[in-house]
């Protein structure tokens, strides 16, 4: 039975007896040259691994923006912010008023002051001025309110929003300060603006459970000096933004976690003024009376894939969608026996690299697809595949063949000393569940020693309720590329699930996979 649908995306149903399908730190590739349902017209890729760049205080990293010319990054990181050069030497230039909670970041280039970073965090405003290196807190006097939750910069107006209402402002043309004060108001429908966008330099205002389109349309009317900005006849639409800081570039659009009149919750895309949904029931299913208004974002784009990465803090998850394949997959950290949302909480592109924050120790890090583990922890990779299911015959399992791509096994040992190794009698070492046993001892340095990770396979015959337990194979040596991973006497099932993870650090491509089974007569 050659690729009976092994390798695919996450799909856990409100039911795991009618579909229970997991893919976790791995992503989907289609080949579309290959036949559908030929070998390798899907496969399995490891998601990267992170590799720190820089040590902020320790706490959340709450936002980073990448400013505009590609010199500087801001971060936010509790309440301290910091610029990072092109080395990710960051120094502190100021402090903002809150230590936790949303943080939202743009620049414009200012008439009066050049480069200047605009920050908002819902109590306060602040910038930091490049040329003269100058962070400050914008007075109360600054605008029609003080604070915003949200900014963005639109035709040399910086614009935001004042939290909780239907209003948002703008700042003087080409400046960062607000002296005019105008402002407008989210007009076509009585819900609050949760937060604002520009996006091909129309200003979409996101409400609770409404949006709606402005457009700049000049601050002059009779001579008289006014709130530049219009809202567009027919742009109202029947959703709106459940959580502010979900909300991400994605492609030519943005994408959102979405809420309507109707209380679901659904992730979506907006093309043109139109809602267009993205989210699978199993990505919704997870999200079903769940808190998601802390819900976080952003995009980044690797080798063709752009990824839409949205975290659920109070769920403890990470859901991941490719536009490339228009699949789901969940990245995430494994500690303490246990999968839990992935330690990224936000995102830009730096120095050429995919740059993200940590959520709980101050921790910047660069998004490497070579490095297979997260800032030195193990990765566990999983892949749960569809129900096996023959008219509910009884069906005999002789053999399964995973297609791992072979001799991606590591050579030398974990020596923290930077001398050779001196492995004692009987010595064991392990690298995720790989093992070396030396029977003497030996003087060695680390490359004498080749590792040959392991897969661990097991299986449920009550539709996911229960599972067996583990077996484990080998993947392949380092330049074993004949290897093949394979399980044989499998035993018996008439409804059955097969289940294959990985923790060693290597290069765990899934391919396809081939079943030989024989059905019986009851």
């Amino acid at each position: 039975m050659p690729d009976f649908g092994f390798v695919g995306a996450s799909y856990e149903a409100p039911s795991i007896y009618q579909d229970a399908q997991e893919c976790i730190n791995f992503y989907p590739e289609i080949d579309p040259t290959k036949a559908p349902g030929s070998r390798g017209v899907v496969a399995l890729y490891p998601t990267s691994g992170l590799v720190t760049k820089a040590q902020l205080a320790s706490g959340e990293i709450r936002a980073l923006h990448a400013m505009s010319g590609g010199e500087w990054l801001i971060a936010v990181c509790d309440r301290f912010v910091y610029k990072i050069d092109n080395s990710f030497t960051a120094t502190q230039i100021g402090t903002i008023n809150t230590s936790t909670g949303y943080v939202k970041i743009t620049d414009n280039q200012t008439t009066d002051n050049g480069l200047t970073a605009y920050i908002v965090d819902g109590v306060g405003r602040y910038t930091w001025i490049k040329g003269t290196d100058t962070f400050a807190a914008l007075p109360p006097s600054d605008g029609p309110w003080t604070g915003a939750s949200s900014c963005d910069v639109v035709d040399n107006y910086i614009i935001y929003n004042q939290p909780d209402t239907q209003l948002w402002a703008a700042t003087d043309l080409g400046l960062a300060v607000s002296t005019t004060g105008y402002y407008g108001s989210k007009d076509s429908a009585p819900d609050n603006l949760v937060a604002l966008i520009v996006d091909h330099r129309q200003v979409y205002l996101l409400g609770e459970v409404t949006s709606e389109v402005w457009v700049d349309v000049g601050n002059q009317i009779a001579g008289i000096i006014t709130f530049p900005f219009q809202r567009i006849a027919g742009t109202t639409m029947q959703h709106g933004c459940a959580a502010k800081g979900s909300i991400a570039r994605f492609a030519e659009s943005f994408a959102f976690v979405a809420k309507d009149s109707r209380g679901t919750a659904t992730i979506g895309v907006m093309t043109g003024y139109a809602y267009q949904k993205i989210s699978t029931h199993a990505v919704e299913n997870t999200l079903v009376g769940k808190v998601i208004s802390d819900a976080v974002a952003y995009t980044y784009r690797l080798e063709g894939h752009e990824f839409y990465v949205v975290t659920f803090p109070s769920v403890d998850l990470t859901w991941v969608y490719d536009l490339a394949t228009e699949q789901w997959h969940k990245w995430l950290s494994f500690s303490n026996g246990a999968f839990h949302r992935h330690r990224s909480n936000c995102g830009a592109f730096f120095a050429n690299q995919n740059i993200v924050g940590d959520y709980a120790n101050g921790k910047i890090y660069s998004v490497q697809k070579e490095v297979y583990t997260e800032d030195g922890q193990q990765i566990r990779r999983l892949r749960r595949a569809p129900h096996l299911v023959n008219d509910f015959q009884r069906e005999y399992f002789d053999e399964l063949q995973i297609q791992f791509q072979p001799g991606v096994g590591t050579t030398g040992a974990t020596n923290t000393s930077g001398g050779d190794l001196y492995i004692a009698p009987y010595e064991t070492f392990l690298i995720g569940p790989s093992e070396i046993v030396f029977i003497g001892g030996e003087h060695i340095v680390n490359s004498d020693i080749t590792f040959n990770p392991q897969a661990m396979l097991r299986w449920s015959n009550d539709g996911g309720s229960t599972w067996s337990n583990e077996h484990w194979t080998a993947i392949g040596k380092q330049g074993k590329y004949a290897n093949r991973a394979i399980w044989r006497r499998l035993g018996m099932a008439r409804d059955r699930i097969f289940e294959v993870a990985i923790t060693d650090p290597v290069r765990a491509v899934i391919i396809s996979a081939n079943l030989k089974s024989s059905v019986g007569e009851n």
